[in-house]
């Protein structure tokens, strides 16, 4: 099996429940770079153990197709501790039934990030995982959480396993007022300064800046290339048969690996 570290960072993010197994099983063909099961929104309360229970063969399945296993968590402080601790226990000691990237959500402040990152030490240590190996991601889905973007993503001893953030587009539109009715491009324009400055944050520090998803029938093609001149590499997919598109519209791969320190090289 090829070690993910060595592999290019994923640039194609699939989101996908983790209680539903025809969906999991599709999300290993489905040309994704990442999966991640996302216990936080896409997971119904009721199904958590069970997604939960089966991640650590999920994991091993995906990184033997070079697919990097990952979880959105819900908040430390509202169940996230616990789900952590459980993914992996589950995985008995073997980093490759670990997520390769664990998702924190609603992140509007460092010391969230820094709880995370603590966490993932703990786990790392009982378990006698090798140090770093659990990589985070902060989603920055609330005007807050953009405007303390340069605190948040910026390096530090508190948080040496960041790897980047994802900007969620959808509760942003919600925090800002913009109603799922309104015209495409009222909400994407009123969008795209948000996105301008969560990818400006992240080149400045070197970490992976994660496009929100494009929730819409069309124009996704005209969107994706804005997303490549603000310098994006990476996007969020909730719309599987978005990803055979986003090969072509997507810069080449890049041959960036996984970085040891939590930012990108």
């Amino acid at each position: 099996m090829t070690s993910l570290a060595t592999q290019p960072l994923p640039q194609r993010w699939l989101f996908v429940p983790g209680d539903d197994a025809a969906r999991l099983e599709a999300a290993l063909t489905s040309g994704a770079d990442a999966i991640v099961v996302d216990l936080e929104e896409f997971t119904p309360a009721v199904g958590r153990e069970l997604a939960i229970s089966r991640f650590a063969e999920f994991a091993r399945r995906a990184r033997a197709l070079e697919i990097w296993p990952c979880v959105r968590l819900n908040r430390l402080t509202h169940g996230g501790h616990d789900e952590l601790a459980e993914l992996i226990s589950t995985a008995l000691g073997d980093s490759t039934g670990t997520p390769a990237a664990i998702f924190l959500p609603a992140v509007e402040q460092r010391a969230q990030l820094a709880a995370l990152d603590d966490a993932l030490a703990e786990q790392e240590d009982l378990h006698g995982l090798p140090q770093a190996c659990l990589k985070s991601v902060a989603t920055l889905e609330s005007q807050a959480g953009l405007l303390a973007a340069e605190e948040l993503l910026a390096p530090g001893d508190d948080t040496p396993r960041l790897l980047g953030a994802l900007i969620g587009t959808g509760d942003l539109a919600a925090d800002l007022g913009l109603m799922p009715d309104l015209p495409v491009a009222i909400i994407t324009e009123t969008l795209k300064p948000w996105r301008e400055r969560l990818a400006k944050v992240c080149q400045r520090h070197e970490r992976l800046a994660i496009d929100g998803p494009w929730r819409w029938q069309h124009g996704l093609g005209t969107d994706q290339h804005w997303a490549n001149q603000q310098g994006f590499k990476a996007r969020c997919v909730i719309h599987p048969e978005q990803l055979e598109a986003l090969y072509d519209l997507m810069p080449a791969r890049g041959a960036d690996p996984m970085p040891a320190g939590g930012t990108q090289t």
